[in-house]
């Protein structure tokens, strides 16, 4: 049987021994394992019951192509039933959001800091309200992703005014630092990224609710400043809106799950197409070179070029997912990465098979040199424009299957 295995190669030119088919075979079956292990992984998750949804308040739509959408719309009839809870919740708050800045971006918590401004309109009832608890507007609605309650507060500017029309406002000054919730890096480093500030009411009585209470945005004045750039990367657009949060629990106060208003003002921000490329995939593209070339090398050190290869390799890939979180999938750049060890390994299968066939043709004579000679001037010539085909090909799927 064994024979009859090691015949088939030898017809195409190959000549494999007992122990070059053991190594074929132990790599086979141990790929083999590998896929059903990794294929038992469950990659069933709990995902939270609590749902957001756009309301029928107007907002401002983020018209970058990658920006992160967030909440499913109303359709229909749905519409009009929000827009008679609005008309109908005791409690209205004009709120508008500026973001003055955005700053310390950090992929690996993931979190960013931001500073801006804050200002809120209500009418006489609201006012009523908070008298007669002695609360603030800032006790009432405050940050909801903040993740670092000691750092992120928001500080009145001036004291409650009441306006000519009857209302009442007050602005202020928030700072914090924020969870970026809605983080999407499969095309890493070409991706982009949108840092939400959050706004809701927050609570624990159980009477301002959704139905008693909405948020709703200022869509005139809000906006982002000057220095609301990300360094390093592009500005891409804003959005601000009203959302409808429902928790999937009644949070101690209710025997129903509660629902509240929510105003998120969201900035998208896209690497730079040219520097993600030079920073990352150029050192790539230059140590894959030698990969590619590898068969037109002629000097005697080129089987240590693709151990070299694989070294540095490593240390690239360490490089850039220094910067990054556990991810639960493969970015763009991780299955590049995969690809060129894969393409590396060949290689260095390819020249030690070349070596192999240099020996065996010094101790051949006439035809049978000659043969051994021009198999091997075949692989040295067509591996170059393969191994470049494959990758070229096999990057372009994984970014089409993303």
């Amino acid at each position: 049987m064994l024979q009859r295995l090691l015949k088939y190669p030898r017809k195409l030119g190959i000549n494999l021994k007992f122990w070059d088919f053991s190594l074929i075979l132990v790599i086979v079956v141990s790929g083999i394992f590998l896929v059903q292990f990794l294929g038992r992984e469950n990659l069933d998750v709990i995902s939270s019951r609590e749902l957001l949804r756009l309301t029928s308040t107007p907002h401002i739509r983020n018209e970058a192509p990658d920006a992160a959408t967030r909440g499913r719309p109303l359709k229909g009839a749905e519409i009009l039933r929000d827009s008679q809870l609005l008309e109908a919740a005791e409690y209205k708050v004009y709120t508008g959001i500026y973001v003055a800045n955005n700053f310390s971006l950090d992929l690996e918590v993931p979190s960013f800091s931001s500073k801006g401004y804050i200002w809120m309109r209500w009418g006489q009832s609201f006012q009523d309200y908070l008298v007669g608890r002695g609360l603030a507007v800032s006790e009432i609605i405050g940050l909801e992703n903040d993740i670092n309650p000691e750092t992120s507060v928001i500080t009145p500017l001036r004291d409650v005014r009441k306006f000519d029309d009857g209302t009442f406002g007050q602005g202020m000054l928030y700072t914090g630092d924020f969870y970026i919730d809605n983080l999407d890096l499969r095309r890493f480093p070409f991706n982009s990224v949108s840092l939400p500030v959050v706004l809701e009411v927050d609570d624990s009585i159980g009477d301002l609710t959704y139905d008693s209470l909405r948020l709703i945005p200022d869509l005139r004045d809000s906006g982002i400043g000057q220095y609301s750039d990300l360094f390093g990367w592009l500005t891409r657009g804003w959005s601000f809106g009203e959302f409808r949060h429902h928790f999937a629990s009644g949070l101690g106060v209710s025997a129903v799950d509660e629902e509240y208003s929510q105003l998120i003002f969201d900035v998208s921000y896209q690497r730079s197409s040219w520097s993600a490329f030079w920073t990352l995939i150029q050192p790539l593209v230059v140590v894959m070179a030698s990969i590619v070339l590898i068969t037109r090398v002629l000097t005697e050190f080129r089987v240590e070029i693709p151990i070299a290869v694989l070294l540095t390799l490593i240390f690239l890939q360490d490089g850039y997912r220094s910067e990054l979180p556990n991810l639960p999938y493969l970015s763009f750049l991780d299955s590049v990465y995969a690809i060129a060890y894969l393409l590396s390994i060949v290689s260095f299968a390819l020249v030690l098979y070349l070596e192999s066939l240099k020996r065996r043709a010094t101790l051949e004579q006439g035809d049978r040199r000659n043969l051994i000679l021009n198999r091997i001037h075949i692989y040295e010539q067509s591996w170059p424009p393969i191994s470049l085909l494959v990758m070229v090909l096999l990057s372009a799927a994984s970014w089409l299957l993303i």
